[in-house]
């Protein structure tokens, strides 16, 4: 199998969307990157840069309506291999969790969600604030920050008092650290990096918004797109366990019981069923869970 063989089937046969994700930002990057260094040897520098700001979200919107395209495309690109970097470490965390939770599907539609409300709030802000108008025209909107802070933030809300070794070393739970970010993004945007802070809070918003509107906690009037969203995305596995219950062959005794659980399957379980279980996994992990419980859990997510 070739490299190029490999990678196609990579991206096209996994099921998981961290996978996916991962595998089209690092291909953009080395395409992007490639194309940078060829126009470089034939010092169309400045040519290649005109070209791939077609891709990035500009602040101007008179720019913007000539790029309708971009606040897909802006979220798979990157200005240098640490911003490439940080941003995968972080989706490839964070995604993971959210992933384990509630499946490809909605890992998908958290990241396009979060980077698509975060490139409009930035150019809602530069188009609204005095304070940009002097640097509008030449502002742009790149890489996937807003939208792995709506994964980041969507994990946070779902499972608030998940614990996770940042660096390694500090044992910190979900929502203090995606709080950490948010207020480190507040700070920023008067000196550092207005446009960036400002589509990061934006992707938070979207993040904690759809884990609220799953959960039943607040009236989502896009529940209609999601759908759409659900039908689009191809349908992926969750956690092992759901193919393996799935695919299981029942003897006579045990058919009985599976048609009772796939009668009891037809009913969404209630949010305190959902609570108790993120709870027990926050503080023992998903391996303590019972069968009954990891069934509860997937048509949750359904």
């Amino acid at each position: 199998m070739t490299l190029w063989e490999e990678i196609k089937y990579k991206l096209l046969n996994t099921s998981s969307a961290v996978n996916q994700l991962l595998l089209i930002n690092i291909l953009v990057f080395a395409v992007v990157s490639i194309f940078r260094l060829l126009m470089f040897f034939f010092n169309l520098s400045g040519l290649a840069n005109e070209a791939i700001n077609y891709l990035y979200v500009p602040g101007d919107i008179k720019l913007f309506l000539l790029r309708l395209w971009s606040p897909i495309t802006y979220q798979f690109m990157h200005t240098g291999i640490f911003h490439i970097l940080f941003n995968m470490l972080m989706f490839f965390f964070m995604g993971t969790i959210l992933h384990d939770f509630l499946g490809s599907k909605k890992v998908w539609i958290t990241y396009l969600g979060g980077g698509i409300i975060g490139a409009f709030i930035f150019l809602i802000s530069y188009n609204v604030f005095p304070v940009f108008a002097a640097s509008k025209s030449f502002g742009l909107l790149v890489g996937a920050s807003g939208s792995v802070m709506a994964i980041t933030a969507a994990s946070a809300t779902l499972v608030p008092n998940y614990e996770i070794l940042l660096f390694g070393v500090f044992r910190v739970k979900l929502k203090w650290l995606a709080l950490g970010l948010i207020l480190f993004d507040i700070a920023g945007i008067p000196d550092g990096n207005p446009g960036g802070g400002i589509a990061h809070l934006g992707g938070a918003f979207f993040g904690v918004f759809y884990i609220l509107s799953i959960q039943g906690r607040v009236n989502n009037p896009f529940s209609k797109l999601f759908n759409n969203l659900n039908k689009i995305i191809p349908k992926s596995s969750k956690p092992d366990e759901k193919k393996i219950f799935r695919e299981k062959v029942y003897s006579n005794t045990e058919t009985k019981r599976a048609n009772k659980r796939n009668d009891k399957r037809n009913v969404k379980p209630n949010q305190d069923e959902i609570d108790a279980i993120l709870d027990k996994i926050s503080n023992s992990g998903y391996d303590s869970l019972t069968k009954e419980e990891k069934e509860i859990l997937f048509r949750a997510s359904e």
